[in-house]
């Protein structure tokens, strides 16, 4: 889980707005110092991190997940769906698929990408730190 950050990013208002900043977690992964890499572009960002930022962004849905990838990894479940705003993910015992919700299987170039693919482990140790980023924040 190296190289995967978690911090609260806070977007300012358009100048002359009365509107107030509004501050969300983000999770981003970021490249080895040293190494040329486009880290927009990893995988662990493309995929997970955004999904995490943008579907699983409090406790209660991290929970739901954490529980249903404990069953899988106890094979009393065999595979879950999480259907979020920017993602669908597909979690079998032998790995986690995501795909973007604005695609649809029947868009086969860009459904079931290899690079989405992760080990259910990887999944879960990320989302577990997740989870425990939004309820140390919550806290304070």
């Amino acid at each position: 889980m190296q190289h995967i950050h978690f911090f609260h990013h806070q977007e300012l208002p358009v100048p002359g707005s009365t509107a107030k900043p509004v501050t969300y977690p983000v999770c981003e992964w970021r490249a080895p110092k040293g190494h040329v890499s486009d880290d927009a572009q990893h995988p662990l960002n493309r995929f997970v991190c955004s999904w995490l930022t943008s579907d699983m962004a409090d406790v209660v849905r991290c929970d739901e997940a954490l529980s249903a990838l404990a069953q899988l990894q106890n094979h009393s479940l065999t595979e879950w769906f999480a259907d979020g705003d920017m993602f669908c993910v597909d979690f079998k015992t032998n790995g986690v698929q995501f795909n973007q919700s604005n695609v649809g299987p029947e868009d086969t170039d860009w459904w079931n990408l290899p690079e989405g693919r992760f080990a259910l482990a990887e999944v879960n140790a990320v989302l577990q730190a997740w989870r425990d980023f939004l309820a140390k924040a919550a806290k304070h």
